[in-house]
Order: C-alpha cells, then sequence, then structure tokens
C-alpha cells in the first residue's frame, strides 16, 4: 500500500511537472498570423472569390493604395493557385472553396500593393490580409492550396511565402498531398 502511494504520488508530480513545462512552453503561431497589417493598408470589402488566387473587390473610398472608387480585380501577390478551364487543374475547386472560407462576400479585407501595383491585364497586385489580420496570401501558402510564385519585382513577402510552399510540400498538405 505504501509502495502504491510512492508510485502514485512519483506520478503525480511527473504528471505536474510535465503539465508545467506544456504550459509554459511558448506556442508558435504560424507566420500567417504574426504578419502584421501595414500601416498603410487600405480596407477594401469582398465581392467574389474567382479562383484560389483571384478575387473582386469593392472600394468604398480612394486610399493610398488604390486610388480609385468601386469594384477592382485582385490577383495575390506571390501565389499561383491551380486554374478552371476545360479540364480544371488539380485542387482548383479546393483552393477557391479555402479563399473564399478566408474571404467570404461582404467581409473586410486589408490589402498592400508592392514594388508592381498592376498586371499587364489592369489587375491590381497586393497582399491581403483578414479583418482579424491573417495574412492570405501566407495562410493559402502554409496550408497547401497554392504554390509561390515570383511576380513582376513584388518581393516584400516573397521569402516568406516560399518557405511556407515548402512546407506544405514537405507535409504534403493540401496540393501537395492530393496532386501528382
Amino acid at each position: 500500500m505504501v509502495a502504491r502511494a510512492v508510485v502514485a504520488g512519483t506520478l503525480g508530480v511527473a504528471a505536474l511537472v510535465v503539465g508545467l513545462v506544456v504550459a509554459s512552453a511558448p506556442s508558435t503561431p504560424s507566420a500567417a498570423s504574426v504578419t502584421p497589417i501595414p500601416a498603410d493598408a487600405q480596407p477594401m470589402i469582398v465581392r467574389e472569390v474567382l479562383s484560389g488566387d483571384t478575387v473582386v473587390l469593392s472600394n468604398p473610398r480612394p486610399g493610398p493604395q488604390v486610388p480609385d472608387w468601386g469594384n477592382v480585380s485582385v490577383r495575390l501577390i506571390g501565389v499561383y493557385a491551380p486554374h478552371f478551364g476545360l479540364i480544371n487543374e488539380c485542387y482548383a475547386v479546393e483552393s477557391q472553396g479555402r479563399l473564399r472560407q478566408l474571404l467570404p462576400k461582404g467581409s473586410l479585407a486589408w490589402v498592400a500593393t508592392d514594388a508592381t501595383a498592376q498586371d499587364d491585364n489592369g489587375r491590381w497586385l497586393m497582399y491581403v490580409w483578414t479583418s482579424n489580420g491573417e495574412f492570405v496570401n501566407l495562410t493559402l501558402a502554409d496550408e497547401g492550396f497554392v504554390t509561390a510564385v515570383s511576380s513582376y519585382d513584388n518581393e516584400a513577402h516573397f521569402a516568406a511565402i516560399a518557405q511556407a510552399t515548402e512546407q506544405a510540400f514537405r507535409r504534403r498538405a493540401g496540393l501537395w498531398g492530393a496532386c501528382s
């Protein structure tokens, strides 16, 4: 009986120590949650998600990023999502679905441009954050819904997006596990 109490007591102390170590261990938030919204970011309203890397946003007033009023087509900087076509690319539906979850119709999004603000087709090239501060471009890369792509000279967040893409590849997350 004494032996049981000692063993039970020892296990209790060990559990308490493990609990304290786990509780005091620093959490490692995702890079997407610690990449802050830039001070000069502009708020816009989500109108429609066209694909896993393109959205239509509404600009209620001119601002530092987009000086025009109305709806603008936005291509997310640094990422490429599978696209729809005569034959959909693998993971196109899932990528679009995830972007719709992050940026539901009518929600507030914060946007920032980089060195090149528009592409040759007139689409705005932007980094996008959700209303609660989640960095959408990076989240999509980290979860394996997009691949990293260097576009124009827009490099402010490319290293982080490329690293997140590589980590998703190693984990076989998202399209990396579903598409061969």
